[in-house]
């Protein structure tokens, strides 16, 4: 059957040469077009390595003049703490904790350096985040190396505890396993806390900011015991209160919590704080601008390619009554035309996969936050692939449908 099929392909060589250009070109457009969605959707269906899902991030501020204020400034760590548990007995609220450096969703971020006592002109540059030991139980994180044991996160233990992504510990250490090993900040040497020894607690799955970025190398350090108001504080809330948790958070606890010279600031959920980054980063918009674009894209790529077919199939009438009259059955002329517009896909393919191959390799597509990898490639271009056979078969189907619904001498007789 395939030695007929491309026989006929031959026949109707001059018809099909510009079926066959625009097969080609349409398949690779269609690749680059899947090709930038998947950059920026499987960035963002990839876990964060921390969840925020029911977190409410919450801020609270002294009162500027306060600040002047030595005597009173000097209670502050009692007033914070009377902050803290008041905030964790709210009512909904699961767990509490408090840390700084790195905030989700925000652009307020800390870089440090390490590099390991094994050679320490290997510096590593990463994110940090100083957390206590309830940030684990809020923000849940999961190790994948290593076990996190809360009772050693302590400001004071040395060799301080420290917990580190797993694409800092492979940079850090060159992928020889992190667990049990130290590290040094060669920032610190000279400065008035020379923290010399960090031994790796436990190594976490990958991190990354937000949603739209890249994995990044991330650290965890244990955070003083005592709370301080430019700290950070994040609850963790049971998902049966989240409907009207804010309203009530804000209409019961800004009182409560004005104690001495701090004040309730805000009190947002992360999903909240996702969403307001993404539409100030820009990120909404460049996507809805992008994903229009290609839809408009697809949409005339579905009518040229369904009209093609249609008309090439219409014009076919007199072949099919002719079949038919030879005794060919309805289903085996279908399966005939499909195969036929199939294997003629499919030769259009092979250059198409070339080209496609060659932009890949030249760094011409959009890596912004997924990195080329032939798993990539196969997933878009298949993608590409199996849209246009859709339209194909959709083209033939109708008017290859009713062609077959008249008469055999009627169709013969017309033409």
């Amino acid at each position: 059957m395939i030695k007929s099929l491309l026989k006929q392909i031959w026949n109707q060589r001059k018809s099909n040469l510009w079926i066959f250009i625009e097969m080609m070109l349409v398949i690779v457009l269609l690749w680059y077009g899947i090709d930038i969605i998947y950059n920026y959707e499987c960035s963002a269906i990839k876990p964060k390595g921390f969840d925020t899902e029911n977190v409410f991030d919450i801020t609270v501020v002294c009162e500027p003049k306060a600040m002047q204020d030595s005597v009173m400034m000097s209670h502050s760590t009692e007033y914070m703490d009377q902050i803290y548990k008041l905030i964790g007995s709210f009512s909904g609220v699961e767990s509490e904790c408090y840390y700084q450096g790195c905030v989700p969703y925000t652009n307020d971020n800390m870089f440090e350096g390490y590099s390991p006592h094994s050679d320490s002109t290997h510096v590593v540059d990463c994110y940090i985040r100083y957390v206590n030991a309830d940030y684990f139980k809020v923000f849940r994180l999961k190790e994948i190396d290593g076990k996190i044991d809360e009772s050693l996160w302590k400001s004071g233990e040395y060799p301080l505890p420290a917990l580190m992504s797993k694409t800092l510990s492979d940079s850090l250490f060159r992928n020889k396993g992190a667990v049990g090993k130290t590290c040094f900040n060669p920032y610190y040497l000279g400065s008035d806390r020379p923290y010399t020894n960090y031994k790796v607690m436990a190594v976490l799955s990958e991190h990354k900011l937000n949603d739209y970025s890249k994995y990044e190398p991330f650290i965890y350090l244990p955070i003083s015991s005592n709370i301080k108001f430019w700290n950070h504080i994040a609850i963790r809330v049971n998902p049966d209160a989240i409907p009207s948790f804010k309203e009530k958070f804000l209409k019961e606890m800004p009182a409560k919590l004005a104690i001495g010279p701090f004040h309730l600031y805000e009190i947002n959920s992360y999903e909240d704080m996702k969403e307001a980054y993404d539409i100030e980063e820009g990120t909404v918009n460049y996507l809805n601008s992008t994903y229009a674009m290609i839809g408009f894209f697809i949409f005339n790529v579905f009518l040229g390619m369904l009209g093609t077919f249609w008309f090439r199939t219409r014009k076919r009438r007199s072949e099919i009554a002719l079949r038919m009259a030879l005794g060919s059955s309805k289903k085996g002329i279908f399966t005939y035309y499909i195969c036929e517009s199939m294997l003629l896909l499919i030769i259009a393919a092979l250059p198409a996969l070339v080209i496609s191959l060659n932009i890949m390799h030249s760094d011409l597509t959009i890596n912004t936050l997924i990195d080329i990898s032939f798993l990539r490639f196969i997933i878009c271009f298949v993608s590409a692939f199996a849209l246009i056979m859709l339209m194909i078969i959709l083209g033939i189907f109708f008017p290859a449908y009713r062609a077959m619904k008249i008469k055999p001498a009627e169709a013969l007789h017309e033409d």
